[in-house]
C-alpha cells in the first residue's frame, strides 16, 4: 500500500480533518490556452468544492468516447431511475424517456443539469460507479494531483475536491483536444418545446469575446466559474472559485480576463508546472455560512430518501460529531471504492444522526467496510430492506434494523431506531 494511503487510513481513527482557513477571496488563475501560460494566479493549490465544474470531466469523457467510437453521435440516451431522482438543476424528463446525445451535452453544459450528467455516466460507464472511476482515472492521466471525483454532476460529497490548478488542466485539455465540441459551451441557450432556458454563464452576454466555459454552484463552494474569452485570436480562460454571488464571480472572472488581454507577459510558467499540493486530509474552506446563510455542516437527508445498499459509518446524537466522522473516515478511503453518496440521516424516533454512504451495491458496501475494519474503524453494511425499516420506523413499536454482515467490518450489528442512546 502507498505510505500516504496508509497514512490517511490510519487518520480517520484519530485525526480531525483540517478546514482550510478562511480567505478574503476564494481560489483564482488566469492562463493563455494557447501555451498554457499563467498570467495571474491566487491559491492556486488550494483545495475547493467543484460543485458542477465537475461536470467539465463529464463532458471531457463524453467527448472522448464520441471520439472513440464507444459512443455515437445519433445515440439516444436513457433515463434511469437513479438519474430521475437526482435533485435540481435538472430537466425533469421521467423514468424510460430518452434524448439524443446533442440534447443531452447541451442540457449539460448550458443548464448544468443534475440528470443528463446521471444519464450520461450510465451510458458511457455503464453505471455511475464505474464512470466515477473512469473521471479519476482521466485526472490523474491529465496531472491534476488535487483532485478527486465522487459523482459526475458535483452534487454536495466529502469527498470531492479540486484546484484551480487542476481546472486549468482539464480546461486546456478539452479546448486542445475536442475544438469541434466547443460550441456546446457557448450555446446562449436550451431549448425545450417552445421555451428557450438561457445558458447559466452570465458572462457569455456581458462581455466582448466570451465563449465558454461553464459555472459551478453549491452552498458549501460557493460560486464557481470556468470562463473563456478570445479577442484577436487569442483566447484566454479565467478560474473562479468561492465568489459570494454569481455577480461576483462574474465580475471577477471578467477582471481576470480583462487584465490577462492587457498584460500578456505572465508568470512565466504553464499550469502544469505549478506545484500541486496533492489530496490531504486538509477539507476545502466551507462557504455554507457566508453564502446560504446557514451552518456549514452537511445538512441531513431524510431516512425515506435512502437508496440502495449502505455503509453505516457511526452514530450520534451531535450533528456536528457525525459529520466530522463521516468526513475523516470518506477522505481516508479515496480510491477504495466509487460511487455512492456520503449522507447523514436523523433516527426518525430517537433523534440520533446516522453517518453513512448509500446508493452501493453489495459488493461496494462491504469492500468499504472490510477495509475500514482492518485499521479498526466502525462500520457494518445495511442492506435495502434494512434501509426501509429505518425510514418506516413506527412509533408505537420498538424496532431493530439488522445489518448485514460485512467480514471484518463488524458485523452483525442493530440500529435500535428507538434507544436513546447514541453509538
Amino acid at each position: 500500500m502507498h505510505p500516504r494511503r496508509l497514512l490517511a487510513l490510519l487518520a480517520i481513527v484519530g485525526l480531525a480533518v483540517l478546514a482550510a482557513p478562511r480567505a478574503e477571496a476564494g481560489p483564482s488563475l488566469v492562463f493563455d490556452a494557447a501555451d498554457g501560460r499563467v498570467l495571474e494566479a491566487e491559491d492556486a493549490t488550494a483545495p475547493w468544492y467543484p460543485a458542477s465544474l465537475t461536470k467539465l470531466m463529464t463532458a471531457y469523457l463524453t467527448f472522448a468516447a464520441i471520439e472513440q467510437g464507444i459512443l455515437d453521435k445519433d445515440a439516444r440516451i436513457v433515463i434511469s431511475e437513479r438519474a430521475h431522482a437526482e435533485p435540481p438543476s435538472k430537466i425533469g424528463i421521467p423514468v424510460g424517456g430518452a434524448v439524443s446525445l446533442d440534447f443531452a451535452l447541451t442540457a449539460l453544459l448550458v443548464r448544468s443539469a443534475n440528470d443528463i450528467a446521471m444519464a450520461l455516466a450510465e451510458t458511457v460507464g455503464g453505471s455511475e460507479a464505474r464512470f466515477v472511476a473512469l473521471m479519476n482515472a482521466a485526472a490523474r492521466k491529465l496531472g491534476m494531483t488535487g483532485t478527486y471525483y465522487a459523482n459526475p454532476h458535483g452534487l454536495p460529497d466529502v469527498r470531492q475536491v479540486t484546484t484551480a490548478r487542476d481546472l486549468a488542466i482539464l480546461t486546456r485539455a478539452i479546448i486542445r483536444t475536442f475544438p469541434d465540441q466547443l460550441h456546446y459551451f457557448a450555446e446562449p441557450y436550451l431549448k425545450i418545446g417552445e421555451k428557450h432556458y438561457r445558458n447559466r454563464n452570465g458572462l457569455l452576454r456581458e462581455m466582448k469575446g466570451a465563449d465558454g466555459m461553464k459555472t459551478g454552484f453549491i452552498c458549501n463552494s460557493g460560486y464557481n466559474l470556468v470562463a473563456s474569452a478570445t479577442r484577436n485570436g487569442r483566447r484566454l480562460v479565467a478560474v473562479v472559485l468561492g465568489a459570494d454571488s454569481g455577480k461576483d464571480r462574474n465580475e471577477r472572472a471578467e477582471a481576470l480576463l480583462e487584465r490577462g488581454f492587457a498584460n500578456p507577459g505572465g508568470s512565466g510558467q504553464t499550469v502544469r508546472q505549478i506545484a500541486g499540493d496533492g489530496l490531504s486530509a486538509r477539507a476545502p474552506e466551507d462557504m455554507a455560512v457566508d453564502v446560504c446563510k446557514r451552518e456549514a455542516t452537511l445538512q441531513p437527508t431524510p431516512a425515506k430518501h435512502l437508496k440502495g445498499w449502505a455503509a453505516v459509518l457511526g452514530r450520534d446524537s451531535s450533528l456536528d460529531e457525525v459529520t466530522g466522522l463521516l468526513a475523516r473516515q470518506l477522505t481516508a478511503t479515496r480510491y477504495v471504492f466509487y460511487g455512492g453518496r456520503s449522507v447523514v440521516t436523523r433516527l426518525p424516533r430517537t433523534g440520533d444522526y446516522l453517518a453513512l454512504v448509500d446508493h452501493l451495491d453489495a459488493e461496494q458496501s462491504r469492500t468499504l467496510c472490510d477495509t475500514l475494519g482492518q485499521y479498526g474503524a466502525y462500520c457494518d453494511v445495511i442492506s435495502p430492506d434494512g434501509l426501509a425499516q429505518i425510514a418506516n420506523s413506527d412509533e408505537e413499536t420498538e424496532q431493530t434494523v439488522v445489518i448485514a454482515p460485512s467480514g471484518e467490518g463488524g458485523g452483525g450489528q442493530t440500529i435500535e431506531t428507538t434507544s436513546p442512546s447514541g453509538r
